[in-house]
């Protein structure tokens, strides 16, 4: 079998277990049962008891899986894949789609001249540990990407006389799955494309020289941005503050957000965030519903059981924005 054919069947597979929870139509696909496998076994897992939680019903998996690069040999060949799902699913008799891209890699290998997997693994995934550390080794790479970009982003709302929720969850609606090309791309980008969202909600820059003040991002050929821009932590301590330009105002649970509102995520419990999301709309149940990049997310539930950085330990900050 060419093995093109071979992955998509896998993910034909892995579409199915997602709808019926039965990860076992997995195993043939795998050389020996790897804690790859386990863990996304876990992972779907959490999805159904989060479903059934929220008493929703999951009637459709669907996706498309499409191979972006490739190394083969006689007897192994590594991919990565840039995987698109969608799963519907009724809450209250109303129908709900949920989206969201993965970049995963697979390793390859010829057994007994079938193919077989031997390892896998997620290329960006939720709330990977950030640090000031790694933004940094990343500033170099990021400024190249927008030297020739446009120096003002796309659908701001300018002014600081508000914060337009309804302006901000349109940009989080737009872009979910893409890159504004005003910004820079990084590879851990939650924090970033929170940032943008806020700001094309009406929330002002507040700008400075010193990357560990203000928030704020120049783009262009002097590209630079604010740790607070960029860094899950620095925007969760700023929005905690409770001072300018968000001015947030912390919620004891998700139940107290609305749309445009803001949750930060402690996978470990460590009392580091490593993840931001905004709420796009509530569900059936008044529940918030988010979108988020790094893993791109469209109308995902807030609590994020379903994530491969969940633990048990996972603790949430909850924020409704003001404005200035």
């Amino acid at each position: 079998m060419e093995w093109r054919a071979f992955v998509q069947r896998y993910f034909d597979a892995v579409h199915q277990s997602i709808l019926d929870g039965q990860y076992e139509r997995l195993l043939p696909f795998y050389l020996e049962q790897k804690m790859s496998l386990q863990q996304e076994w876990a992972r779907i897992n959490r999805a159904h008891r989060q479903m059934r939680k929220r008493g929703a019903r999951l009637h459709g998996v669907s996706g498309q899986v499409k191979p972006v690069c490739w190394l083969e040999t006689d007897a192994a060949i590594d991919i990565t894949v840039v995987w698109t799902g969608k799963s519907q699913y009724l809450l209250k008799n109303k129908r709900y789609e949920e989206a969201s891209r993965r970049m995963i890699q697979l390793r390859l290998d010829k057994a007994a001249g079938q193919w077989r997997i031997v390892g896998t693994r997620e290329q960006q995934g939720d709330g990977k540990s950030e640090s000031v550390e790694e933004m940094e080794r990343q500033s170099t790479a990021a400024v190249t990407a927008v030297e020739d970009a446009v120096s003002q982003p796309l659908l701001v709302v300018h002014g600081a006389g508000g914060y337009r929720a309804d302006k901000a969850v349109a940009y989080a609606e737009r872009y979910w799955n893409t890159t504004n090309p005003a910004y820079p791309r990084f590879t851990d980008d939650c924090t970033n494309f929170i940032s943008q969202c806020l700001y094309a909600g009406g929330i002002p820059m507040l700008m400075s020289k010193d990357r560990g003040k203000g928030w704020w991002i120049r783009t262009g050929k002097s590209a630079d941005w604010s740790y607070s821009w960029t860094v899950a932590h620095s925007l969760y301590l700023l929005l905690k503050s409770g001072g300018p330009p968000m001015r947030a105002i912390a919620k004891k649970s998700a139940a107290e957000l609305v749309p445009g509102d803001i949750i930060c995520y402690d996978f470990n419990g460590d009392g580091r965030f490593q993840h931001n999301t905004i709420v796009v709309t509530l569900d059936a149940n008044g529940m918030p519903l988010v979108n988020a990049h790094t893993t791109d997310s469209s109308m995902r539930y807030w609590a994020y059981e379903d994530s491969t950085a969940y633990t048990p330990s996972i603790r949430y900050a909850f924020f409704h924005i003001r404005g200035m």
